[in-house]
């Protein structure tokens, strides 16, 4: 099992983050201890944050007050790096506090609704195990992100974590930073092998396919083919993964969401990008600390993950993905699809 857990682990994780599978965590504060040092962090967050911005701008205007010499360019670039210091600051109790909330909240919650096998708030899936699949269309070189988990969910080995991915050009002035994707990205692993590759990409939207692409097949459903470009090598079979209801379902979680998902199926993968431009197990307001009420921010955390589960509840209603009963090829459709 350990050799397992490793393999998992060196395959997907990428990041700076000491919560490995297996590890034992820190002991769990209680309740009016982790709000003590919630109290703690977050002031000094807000206010680390603020002296920078204003540090920044004043770097900006001091010049123009001053002169637009060699000198008063020195100054301004000095005083820039020092509000740097402050955001640098801010980053590091944030980093406390999310390390905080994950082991003494999010830890908890995950191992309630599923097996975990490893939670890393300071983790993302690694470049390598996502950049073959090529689900955002357009060319990215930059990824971080956040909280990796990986576990068991109803028999089905499940990874995700909160992805960032950027394409970032030039340097100094001409550095120029375009987001490509920012969301969750889900690996859900088969039982079976499906031994055809299919994919959907929203039509518009980050990292969607244009919307005049045309799709390698055309299902009944007029909307679904207007909002996804659906790319396979065997567009015969790919009906059977198309059924009518997991194309309502997507159809669903795409404008629930607001934003574009997109999904492939490859051998005993699906990996599912959802661009809903947040992060997950992130306080959506202040007020969820602000008011003290710990409880708030579990439910919270616990809606995150029924979002994730909710994914894969639907995905385990497809049989002709996940079905027991499989031919030699390791594939076997269900009848009359």
């Amino acid at each position: 099992m350990r050799g397992i857990k490793e393999d998992r682990y060196n395959r997907f994780l990428h990041g700076l983050d000491n919560n490995r599978a297996g590890s034992h965590s820190a002991p769990l504060l209680s309740d009016a201890e982790l709000m003590s040092k919630i109290n703690y962090l977050t002031p000094k967050i807000k206010t680390n944050n603020t002296i920078c911005a204003i540090i920044i701008v004043i770097a900006f205007i001091l010049p123009f007050f001053l002169g637009l010499g060699d000198f008063s360019q020195i100054i301004g670039i000095v005083i820039m790096a020092i509000g740097a210091g402050f955001g640098v600051k801010a980053r590091q109790y944030k980093k406390q506090l999310k390390n905080l909330v994950g082991n003494n909240i999010v830890r908890g919650v995950l191992a309630d609704s599923f097996e975990l096998e490893n939670y890393s708030p300071g983790c993302h899936i690694r470049q390598n195990a996502i950049e073959h699949v090529k689900l955002i269309h357009q060319p990215w070189n930059q990824i971080s992100g956040s909280d990796l988990v990986e576990g068991t969910y109803r028999g089905v080995k499940f990874t995700f974590s909160d992805l960032f991915l950027q394409h970032v050009t030039g340097s100094g002035k001409n550095r120029r930073v375009v987001t490509r994707f920012k969301g969750q990205w889900l690996i859900v692993e088969l039982a079976k092998n499906v031994p055809f590759k299919i994919q959907l990409r929203a039509r518009s939207g980050t990292g969607g396919a244009g919307n005049k692409a045309k799709s390698d097949v055309e299902t009944e459903n007029v909307e679904f083919n207007d909002k996804f470009w659906i790319t396979t090598g065997d567009p015969h079979t790919a009906f059977y993964v198309l059924t009518p209801h997991f194309m309502e379902y997507i159809l669903k979680a795409k404008s629930r969401s607001g934003a574009p998902a997109s999904l492939n199926i490859d051998g005993r993968k699906i990996h599912i990008a959802l661009h809903n431009g947040r992060d997950l197990f992130e306080p959506c307001s202040k007020k969820l600390y602000d008011t003290r009420n710990i409880e708030m921010l579990r439910n919270q955390m616990k809606w995150d993950i029924n979002y994730i589960t909710g994914i894969i509840d639907e995905l385990l209603l497809n049989e002709n993905l996940f079905a027991t009963t499989v031919g030699d090829d390791g594939y076997r459709p269900a009848q009359g699809g």
